[in-house]
């Protein structure tokens, strides 16, 4: 065979190409319709991850405002400790209690910073403001508590909008932090007064590691999850893309929000009592929250419902009787007796 007709034989395949460029059109009408199913998906799950950062960066702490709230709370003002030194007529000290690092995208290190306020007694309570609270906010819980002779070690409340606030859960580091402190000091009677979101912390770090003897939870909510989808703003939500705005806000938190569950760790907490303080009318964190978290702690708790419509502001609606229960309280989960008050007349 000659060579001209190899040639021609190894070129007869060619005659089949073609045929070959038919095939572009069908990927170029694969790729429009790749990216046109692409673009609503990426909007979806673009306006589900802010709405996610909202809860992490929810619209008052960026205003500089706290979630506590009442008819009888007062206006939010930024104070500083000299400030809470002049009202109670004592100075505290700086308390310390190393870094801890907060859950979620950031993983940023906090210093646990408190201020103490030595009492006549040993046993000590701890107190974790609720989300944003000014410094001021420490006053009431930190008058009564001296004045019944506890020492009280108060958390530096205020949230950095920078950072956003993760409901507790730093909180929870900032309780064990300083409660690791004061055992390393020598305190063994340690007790913890949280409000809303630093209630929620209180019982998460005793389910976490037992350090606490008692906890005063005032306002707390019971499922972190169950919190956001009865907002108004999420319980309008298209149920679909509400299920998206849960999925990301895992990257904020660091773990799924229904995990996030005082509710669970409340059955949890050891030989550690329990007071829950409720508001009746509490739109935050109803009655049910309150009943959930009773329930679950079972015999070793207690609850007081407030008649009120605020939220976290039951010492500022009923401040007498609301000091007597807690002292109460406290004298009973540390075995204290107090003396009954002398008889009038001869």
């Amino acid at each position: 065979m000659s060579n001209r007709a190899e040639a021609e034989q190894v070129r007869e395949p060619a005659e089949s190409w073609p045929g070959e460029p038919e095939r572009r059109p069908r990927r170029r009408i694969f790729g429009i319709g790749a990216i046109l199913l692409a673009v609503p998906i990426l909007l979806w799950l673009g306006a589900g991850f802010f709405v996610a950062r909202s809860l992490r960066y929810p619209d008052f702490l960026r205003r500089g405002r706290q979630d506590v709230f009442g008819q009888h709370v007062p206006n939010f003002q930024r104070g500083s400790i000299t400030d809470i030194g002049k009202a109670l007529g004592v100075d505290p000290e700086r308390f310390d209690s190393g870094l801890v690092e907060e859950d979620g995208l950031g993983h940023h290190q906090v210093s646990v910073v408190s201020w103490y306020f030595p009492g006549k007694r040993r046993q000590v309570v701890v107190i974790l403001p609720g989300a944003g609270a000014p410094e001021t906010s420490m006053i009431p819980y930190v008058k009564f508590l001296l004045a019944d002779g506890f020492t009280v070690v108060a958390a530096y409340s205020a949230n950095n909008p920078k950072y956003g606030i993760n409901w507790g859960m730093l909180k929870r580091k900032f309780a064990l932090a300083t409660a690791r402190t004061l055992m390393n000091q020598g305190f063994t009677q340690i007790a913890a007064l949280g409000i809303s979101e630093g209630a929620a912390g209180a019982i998460m770090a005793q389910a976490e590691q037992p350090v606490f003897s008692a906890i005063v939870a005032d306002s707390s909510y019971a499922n972190l999850e169950r919190l956001f989808i009865r907002s108004p703003s999420l319980a309008r939500m298209n149920p679909a893309f509400l299920s998206t705005v849960m999925w990301e806000a895992e990257f904020w938190f660091g773990r799924p929000l229904d995990k996030i569950s005082p509710v669970t760790d409340a059955a949890s907490l050891g030989s550690c009592s329990l007071l829950i303080i409720q508001n009746s009318g509490d739109q935050v964190t109803p009655p049910e929250d309150g009943k959930a978290l009773l329930d679950a702690a079972g015999f070793d708790a207690q609850m007081w419902t407030v008649p009120s419509r605020g939220h976290g502001d039951a010492i500022y609606e009923y401040p007498a009787e609301y000091a007597q229960r807690v002292s109460k309280f406290l004298n009973a989960s540390f075995e204290v007796e107090v003396p009954l008050p002398k008889p009038l007349g001869p």
